[in-house]
């Protein structure tokens, strides 16, 4: 995410905006690019336009009182895959809601509008910054450097001074895009031309706030409209520090603003969106057309990733201003369908709930991949190297878990999906087979998920196990469907649910093998959705960053569009890191619940359409052994055993090696063909052999039975 000026790079995911984010506006939404104004005059000996010689006479002398650097605490930006999913990005990094210093969220000392305190900082702080010069409404062009995740390239941006408008675009190759504010919505745009709006809380958010500061709109009359508060003394190395913290309107994130107490120019910007955040500081300020500039940023995030720019030049009022603040037409044309149809059928297998298909990449393959709607192109490193993509850059992507891993970005020449083909697709590269396979029911070598569901009019057809891609405008409406509107959380679709009849939002997840997952932010607000019994803490789910711990409990029912689905089965995650911990959404919902309905996905309309089948009335359960088991070079190892459970009752421990299944041997059988054995009917004795953690041979007698 590029944050040029007093902006901010936030990642995705619903999520914060962040190099990484921005990195891959593909693999995730972002407005990353926060610039704000940085003026120099040229030093490359071409000759100067007349805005270019207009910056050059400016005063470009530092201000007397020294800038002082502050430390910023790491603060997260991070690619999140929710389950087998991308989820904030990869372009998706995304940020939080605590304050930088502390982790925690910013609090007000008081939030009283006419505190003294506050006056007299905004008021030093727009003399500092230029006073009156800021009053003038003019669109400023922002050319400059940036260096994120290992890649480097330039951006530009184009802010509207005083006002909410702001655009950008960026390229450090592979990755390159664009994003911005037009005063309404919050858009992204990929490499390939493709436009689509953010219409999540934290997507908008991040726009606006970041907007708000770059553009100067909390120095302006009334300011900018904002809620603004005391936010108290900061301190890093040695040097105390005024703040603010400031609620842009139409902004459901505050951010927390840092003051020299010398200059009383703004050094630093913080926000948070639940577990993840960002800190960008800003120094070497200039002066240019009577306002002061910061002409170096940079950004650190909480687990490691940093985002560096410095502005070229700058340009006053362009020709090209309006039209550069307007949201572009999305104008994509990379996509096809061989032979002239308009429709192509994959066949499918469904495995743990997942959709697994034949994906073909660079002619080779075929490969097979997840078809995730929570996610976005994701490739294992050693497939990318088969097919001649190596991978370029390197940030550090995060998921359910608390755990992180590197993350590369590729070029593919070609993908194809049956007859469907996508020419030059942007992958993150990233060790899928390690990290999926552990947990995954079967091997997988990646993931497709945004970049093929934004181009083609999707259907999956549960019951025939099929997933039908077709062109845009060529797939009617299905008979009986009910149909659902969404938008974009960044960029997994979001729509509004029902849970026990709580209005909410949730997000759609082919990626998510349980039927639905509760955030704990939701539940917390909503403790009247919890039910009377919940299980112990257990292990519910597997990904990226590690195991995702929640407890099991049956809602009364779950509403989506017309439908109504009695009595599921919920995770009530625990995660207080990853995405499972983010503010805003209430719900993931998952396989086991889509799979009751044939669903059809017109993403270039933002609706979805559900038909019934016929699981949409069978009755909801979980894994009745209360195992968790992973895949460790082909042993069946015992990562969790939830207690209480009919396994815990039997004597079954964490690191037991499943030998046998029922007389057979398991290390032979799928990761996914062991589990089903614990999904039979309750009173049902399964039989296993185990080698104990000390090398010790046993046997047990499981009796399955429901436990939610």
């Amino acid at each position: 995410t590029h944050a040029w000026g007093r902006g901010f790079p936030f990642v995705d995911s619903g999520t914060i905006r962040t190099g990484a984010q921005r990195i891959m506006a593909l693999v995730a939404t972002g407005s990353g690019i926060s610039v704000d104004r940085w003026c120099s005059p040229s030093s490359t000996g071409r000759p100067r336009s007349a805005n270019e010689r207009s910056a050059q006479s400016c005063d470009v002398r530092r201000p007397d009182a020294a800038i002082h650097n502050v430390e910023t605490k790491p603060v997260p930006i991070r690619i999140c895959f929710m389950k087998y999913r991308f989820r904030s990005g990869i372009a998706m990094l995304a940020m939080t809601a605590a304050a930088a210093v502390a982790g925690a969220q910013p609090t007000a000392v008081r939030a009283d509008t006419s505190d003294l305190r506050v006056d007299g900082l905004l008021a030093q702080s727009r003399a500092a910054l230029g006073g009156t010069a800021l009053d003038r409404r003019t669109v400023l062009r922002l050319d400059g450097r940036v260096t994120q995740g290992g890649l480097s390239g330039t951006g530009t941006r184009w802010l509207e001074i005083g006002g909410s408008r702001f655009a950008e675009s960026y390229a450090t190759p592979p990755v390159e895009g664009g994003d911005g504010f037009d005063g309404s919505v919050a858009w992204n745009r990929d490499g390939s031309g493709l436009v689509w709006v953010d219409g999540g809380a934290a997507g908008r958010a991040q726009a606006i706030s970041g907007t708000f500061v770059g553009n100067d709109a909390l120095w302006s009359a009334n300011r900018g409209g904002a809620t603004v508060s005391w936010g108290g003394t900061k301190s890093a190395k040695g040097t105390d520090y005024d703040s603010l913290v400031v609620s842009a309107p139409g902004a459901d994130l505050p951010f927390e603003l840092w003051f020299d107490r010398v200059t009383h120019l703004p050094v630093r910007l913080t926000q948070s969106v639940g577990p993840l955040s960002a800190a960008t500081t800003y120094s070497g300020y200039r002066r240019f057309a009577g306002i002061m500039v910061p002409y170096t940023l940079h950004t650190q995030t909480s687990d490691g990733n940093t985002w560096d720019a410095a502005i070229t030049s700058v340009a006053v009022d362009p020709p090209d201003a309006q039209t550069q603040l307007a949201k572009p037409d999305s104008n994509v044309h990379d996509f096809s369908i061989a032979g002239g149809a308009t429709q192509t059928e994959i066949p499918f297998d469904l495995v743990e709930n997942h959709v697994y298909l034949d994906v073909t990449l660079n002619g080779k393959g075929p490969y097979r991949f997840v078809f995730d709607t929570g996610g976005a192109n994701i490739v294992d490193p050693q497939v990318a190297q088969e097919i001649g993509a190596s991978g370029k850059g390197s940030v550090q992507g995060g998921g359910v878990g608390a755990a992180t891993e590197s993350v590369s970005f590729a070029k593919v020449a070609t993908m194809s999906i049956g007859a469907a083909t996508i020419e030059n697709p942007l992958f993150a590269v990233a060790p899928v087979r390690r990290g999926f396979g552990i947990a995954g029911g079967r091997p997988i070598d990646g993931i497709i998920g945004f970049e093929v569901l934004s181009r083609f009019v999707t259907a999956f057809d549960y019951a025939k196990r099929v997933v039908v891609l077709a062109l845009p405008g060529t797939m009617r409406v299905p008979a009986g469907a009910g149909v659902v509107p969404f938008v974009f959380d960044g960029q997994q679709p979001q729509f509004a649910c029902a849970i026990d009849d709580v209005a909410a939002q949730c997000t759609l997840d082919t990626g998510a093998r349980d039927s639905i997952t509760l955030l704990g932010p939701f539940v917390a607000a909503h403790p009247q959705v919890t039910p009377p019994t919940l299980t112990a803490k257990t292990v519910t789910g597997f990904g990226f960053g590690g195991p995702a711990f929640g407890r099991l409990g049956r809602l009364r029912s779950v509403g989506i569009g017309p439908f109504v689905v009695p009595q599921v089965v919920a995770d009530f995650s625990s995660q207080t890191q990853g995405a499972f911990a983010m503010p805003f959404v209430a719900a993931n919902v998952g396989g086991n619940l889509l799979k009751r309905f044939d669903l059809v996905l017109d993403y270039g309309a933002s609706r979805m359409m559900l038909t019934p089948n016929a699981l949409f009335r069978q009755p909801d359960f979980y894994e009745r052994a209360g195992l968790f088991i992973v895949n460790r070079e082909g042993a069946k190892v015992v990562y969790d055993v939830r207690p209480d459970s009919p396994a815990a009752a039997a004597g079954i421990v964490k690191g037991d090696v499943i030998a046998t299944l029922n007389g057979t041997e398991a290390a032979s059988r799928s990761l996914d063909d062991v589990r089903n054995a614990f999904l039979a009917k309750p009173g049902t004795i399964v039989r296993l052999g185990l080698t104990a953690p000390d090398g010790a041979a046993k046997s047990v007698r499981i009796r399955l039975a429901d436990g939610v």
